[in-house]
């Protein structure tokens, strides 16, 4: 079962939804203009996926690599490539080579690659053959052949096209450990300055990570300019699943916990009669309303943490999972310090200077924390992790970039302080300084999803209150005490595929609750046919703002200037022709577009070479606040 449809993916977004309420056009374009104008004399301030991307190895890297290399050798690939031994003619090699790269040009790969063999052969010293060689065995497939080629040349001496060339076919093999090294040594040759080297390697990295999430679906996650980025992988159409996910880590939302009990572990809803209708209310009806209600709502049993009765569960198993994997260091009971943010959350509220200014729980950085100590402890670390046991448990939690100002904590000071005191309390100490917070924070930040269960009990109690409803008073009080559907269910979690989304203001897929392994999770359907090799796309804010308002946020919150149709074919005002740029006079303002309202014209030929453009496809009557 599928419920309604979460309208964003961060609280960074909500938030600025929240702060523009209270903010005029014209403020948030000066702020915006002067944001802009900081960045441009900033590089660091400008969006650069790769800059963001380590290429650090991971934990256990060396054990798989080493499994790697068995595998190539026994399949011989660590053989030197074989070539006829011929009398040494640079001028003919240097004409063969010649005609080999316009064969290839031409895309007669097969001739090309023979003509490419026999300059090699008149004149095997020359590194520039073995690369196109090698290269040519690559574009036909012949992997065998192409990376006995790299290996033919000894590594003091290999050029960067060479160890390019390697990575790719590894990469090609699912060789992805032992790519990265050939593709990490490519890039420091270059200083870190050959593009195509670094792409070329997260592109690799991608694979090796999200390959096994994406196996069975219609989706393949890449990495392009911007970042990772999610594609089909056939023809999609309107409705059609696409996959589903799983949160890693996920937090109940303080202002929801509070109006909507729900288990802390995996989401489901804990609301009771009692909750709904509220205990007065209860207390005043009679047995036979009590009876009616208990007979139609769904049995609640919450299970409580025998230790602080701060956190519900909806089972014993959700219990122990979540003991295990964090509250065994965040029970006040166990961790006294942890008693301040369980009675900050408890407020229920997402604001209160020095201490908090965001949607999402700290309770969700607080689990993260957790978790990573658990998987420390997991790996039977005695006395101090090592650098090496640190990153491992941290592992799980590098696909999330996240990127924002420095500084934020200066902002909740309390909060930093509240985080430092329990997890140096905790029994393997975990340093959370302002960077480590920060971090953290805005990893959260540009990636939590929303989520909740797409059925709580209120629902079930409604269904089947009308389906034994029988005529009389009692009945009919009971339905006079209805409130209505309660606040929703609303958590925020961490989702491994989901979070690979990338943002337009004209989203083609919607995620929305679902049921996903019996737990609440998310799935995401098409909005629209998508063609096979088009990229998803969600929204990370609400776009019922006007673009200047959209732009700016996005700007401030992820720091991209967004250029998505529905951006590139809507104006900013009537102040200037959204085809042209002409600015208008003050007296005379340009006509609006009479069906959207979001782009002016100067001249109904500008709008007529707006629409056929592109405006036509983004152009309807977009809601508005």
């Amino acid at each position: 079962m599928e419920a309604k449809q979460k309208m964003s993916n961060g609280d960074v977004k909500k938030a600025g939804k929240l702060a523009e309420e209270a903010m005029t056009m014209s403020d948030m374009l000066e702020k915006f203009k002067s944001e802009l104008e900081s960045a441009g004399q900033d590089d660091n301030a400008e969006f650069n996926a790769l800059r963001l991307c380590s290429q650090d190895p991971y934990p256990g890297d060396g054990e798989k690599a080493e499994g790697e290399e068995a595998w190539l050798q026994e399949h011989s690939y660590t053989d030197p490539a074989w070539i006829m031994e011929r009398e040494r003619d640079p001028t003919a090699a240097a004409m063969e080579a010649e005609v080999a790269q316009v064969l290839r040009d031409t895309g007669s790969h097969e001739k090309a690659l023979e003509h490419f063999t026999l300059a090699l052969e008149l004149d095997p010293g020359v590194l520039d053959y073995w690369a196109l060689r090698a290269q040519a065995n690559f574009t036909l497939k012949n992997y065998r052949e192409a990376f006995r080629d790299c290996i033919s040349v000894h590594k003091d001496i290999r050029p960067v096209a060479m160890w390019k060339i390697g990575g790719r076919v590894l990469s090609s093999l699912g060789q992805y450990v032992l790519s990265e090294v050939w593709l990490r040594r490519a890039s420091r040759l270059t200083e870190g300055n050959d593009y195509e080297a670094l792409l070329l390697f997260q592109q690799t990295r991608i694979h090796r990570f999200y390959d096994p999430l994406t196996e069975g679906t219609s989706v393949q996650v890449r990495f392009t300019k911007y970042g990772r980025a999610v594609f089909c992988t056939e023809d999609v159409a309107e409705g059609q699943e696409l996959f589903r996910d799983t949160p890693l880590v996920s937090s109940q939302t303080d202002d929801s916990a509070k109006a909507h009990p729900a288990c802390s572990h995996c989401a489901v809803s804990l609301l009771t009669a009692e909750d709904y209708f509220g205990m007065d209310t209860f207390r005043r009806m009679n047995k036979a309303q009590k009876a009616i209600i208990k007979k139609a709502w769904p049995k609640v049993t919450a299970y409580p943490c025998p230790h602080c009765k701060r956190e519900k569960y909806c089972s014993l198993e959700c219990r122990t999972h979540a003991w295990r994997q964090h509250h065994c260091h965040l029970c006040p009971s166990i961790n006294p310090p942890a008693a301040k943010l369980y009675d900050f959350c408890a407020k229920g509220t997402t604001q209160e200077k020095g201490m908090w200014n965001s949607m999402f729980s700290p309770m969700i950085m607080a689990r993260i924390w957790a978790n990573i100590l658990t998987r420390v402890k997991e790996l039977g670390v005695k006395g101090e992790p090592t650098k090496d046991q640190w990153a491992r448990a941290k592992e799980p939690y590098r696909r999330f970039l996240g990127f924002g100002v420095s500084g934020f904590v200066k902002q909740i000071p309390k909060m930093l302080k509240i985080m430092q005191a329990i997890f140096q309390n905790t029994e393997i100490k975990y340093k959370i300084d302002e960077l480590e917070f920060e971090r953290r924070y805005y990893q959260v930040a540009c990636n939590v999803q929303s989520f909740g269960p797409p059925c709580v009990t209120w629902h079930e109690f409604v269904a089947e209150f009308h389906r034994t409803a029988r005529p009389g008073e009692n009945h009919r009080r009971v339905a006079q005490e209805m409130r209505g559907e309660p606040k929703d269910v609303t958590f925020g979690g961490l989702y491994a595929l989901q979070s690979s989304l990338n943002h337009s203001c004209d989203k083609n897929v919607d995620v929305m609750d679902a049921v996903v392994d019996g737990k609440p999770g998310v799935v995401i359907r098409a909005k629209q046919p998508i063609k096979k090799g088009g990229e998803l796309y969600t929204t990370y804010i609400d776009t019922s703002m006007q673009r200047p308002q959209r732009r700016a946020w996005l700007y401030r919150a992820y720091h991209f200037w967004c250029e998505c149709q529905r951006c590139k074919y809507e104006g900013d005002d009537c102040s200037i022709c959204t085809q042209c740029g002409k600015k208008a006079r003050k007296d005379s303002p340009f006509s609006v577009c009479s069906r959207c309202h979001r782009a002016w014209y100067c001249s109904p030929q500008c709008q007529k070479v707006a629409w056929k453009a592109g405006h036509k496809k983004i152009c309807k009557a977009w809601p508005t606040n």
